[in-house]
């Protein structure tokens, strides 16, 4: 009977060690899974950060484009009308050239364009009334 109380002890021993282990592992995982719960939240609260962070720069960026529209339409206009603010000028410039060369007599006549047209000659030309709703002018190029 030694023997078998022995036996029993040595039995209850290594029950008690495998209880031991598996205990320490339990509370090994719960430790291991709560980490993991920690790692997993702090990481959906990175996430959610960056989602906050990317619409707010979604947003700039998105009203920016539409400022970048809106003054690309207003740019286009204005140089719509300064293209046809030109052909009208051109028009009337090539209109005028050939009125001055009817009233100079000839092409070669014609006194050569102003290369700056925003400066005034300084020598008017007299305007004269030959009949009812005519002009003349009255021309004598300096040579």
């Amino acid at each position: 009977m030694p023997q078998l109380a022995s036996l029993l002890s040595e039995g209850d021993d290594q029950y008690a060690m495998v209880d031991e282990k598996k205990r320490k592992r339990k509370i090994s995982n719960r430790e291991s899974a709560r980490r993991s719960r920690m790692r997993r939240e702090q990481h959906i609260k990175d996430l959610n950060r960056e989602i906050a962070f990317l619409g707010k720069r979604n947003n700039e960026i998105v009203q920016k484009i539409s400022y970048l529209k809106r003054t690309s339409i207003t740019v286009e206009l204005e140089n719509q009308m300064l293209k046809e603010q030109h052909d009208k000028l051109a028009k009337r410039l090539e209109s005028l050239e050939i009125v001055c060369s009817y009233v100079c007599g000839y092409q070669r006549d014609i006194p050569r364009c102003n290369s700056q047209p925003w400066q005034v000659s300084h020598q008017p030309l007299p305007l004269i009334t030959t009949s009812v709703g005519m002009l003349q002018f009255d021309y004598n190029p300096v040579l």
